[in-house]
């Protein structure tokens, strides 16, 4: 006699019922993105079509969709896919600085759900992360989960300091660049752009944009189509040990005041550059200028700390506690900052 033990169904973990219903709820969000370019070879060729694919997330349900720049950088045609329908898109604004764009989508109202954008602020380490976008390109809308590894990482990429990156472990992939991030809540908390490997894939370490830094420049960029950032007006030298020490400088880092903008803020606000010269080969240096050691106690030794915290932390009009060394003596100088001259992107 043959018998059959009938196993009761599969219970599902509560746990795994809150991954099915983000998956649901965000899904419907989240775009396939595909682009095509066209690269010049040589000298003697026609330019070539190069095809290039990413993710995005409709943020309304006037079809605006939130990427990478890197994603549509260069493209002349632009193509956003649901599911299975595919539309054209245009650009509508770019700012390649901070690696976002902002698309435009003619589609059905129905196929326009906007995500939920959340408060990338209130984020912990070691509270779920999932990850939504096309792998590859090829594979469709997919979902991945992991943590968050670590928060406010700053990641130099040439000569970009992107900083306050959220760092996560969720499988990210080529073609998931420009798709949400989102916590469990099913709300956007980053847009995925960036992974360290040395194979191309996923191993663990990936990075993405912060959606408050998103969020404070969508506005500017579908009314302006870019981004004016805020700048503090002047000419630095970056220090280093021989520098410091050949210039007799107190300190060893920092950056070094050669001179302020004409009505520029650091110069309303009292910053002051060299006054006096030393001959550099066959031009000149000014010295004697404070020199700059922290934005709102935040260390600087770079010019690209210094354009990098602005353009990522500040608006035009906003203000920035910059310490600055002055006669051995370390003060802080409060700065209403102005535009920088341009500085629209």
């Amino acid at each position: 006699l043959l018998t059959v033990s009938i196993s009761p169904a599969y219970a599902l973990k509560p746990y795994e019922i809150d991954s099915i219903n983000v998956y649901k709820k965000l899904i419907p969000s989240v775009v396939s993105i595909n682009t095509i370019s066209y690269v010049d070879e040589d000298d003697f060729m026609e330019p070539v079509p190069k095809q290039g694919s990413g993710s995005g997330v409709v943020i309304d349900k006037l079809g605006y969709i939130l990427t990478n720049y890197h994603v549509i950088e260069g493209a002349t045609k632009i193509e956003v896919t649901f599911d299975k329908k595919s539309y054209p898109a245009i650009v509508i604004g770019v700012t390649p600085n901070n690696d976002l764009a902002i698309l435009q989508v003619k589609a059905p109202a129905n196929l326009l759900v906007p995500a939920k954008l959340g408060d990338s602020s209130k984020l912990q380490v070691g509270q779920t992360a999932i990850a939504l976008g096309n792998p590859f390109g090829i594979l469709g809308r997919t979902m991945t989960s992991g943590i968050v590894s670590a928060i406010n990482r700053d990641v130099k990429i040439q000569n970009t300091v992107f900083r306050g990156m959220i760092q996560t472990d969720a499988a990210i992939n080529g073609g998931n660049s420009g798709g949400p991030l989102v916590n469990t809540d099913g709300e956007v908390i980053g847009i995925n752009t960036l992974i360290f490997s040395q194979t191309g894939g996923s191993v663990g370490i990936g990075f993405s944009i912060p959606i408050n830094t998103a969020k404070r420049f969508i506005p500017s960029l579908i009314t302006k189509g870019q981004v004016t950032y805020p700048a503090l007006g002047v000419n630095v030298l970056a220090l280093n040990v021989n520098i410091a020490q050949a210039l007799g400088l107190p300190v060893k880092e920092g950056l070094l005041v050669l001179n302020t903008m004409p009505g520029g803020s650091a110069q309303k606000a009292g910053i002051k550059g060299g006054n006096k010269y030393i001959a550099i080969g066959n031009g000149r240096l000014p010295i004697g200028g404070d020199i700059i050691v922290a934005l709102d106690n935040e260390k600087v030794q770079t010019v690209e700390d210094l354009s990098s915290y602005l353009e990522t932390n500040k608006d035009v009009g906003s203000n920035v506690s910059v310490t600055i060394i002055r006669n051995k003596k370390a003060s802080k100088v409060n700065v209403k900052l102005q535009a920088k001259p341009n500085s629209k992107s």
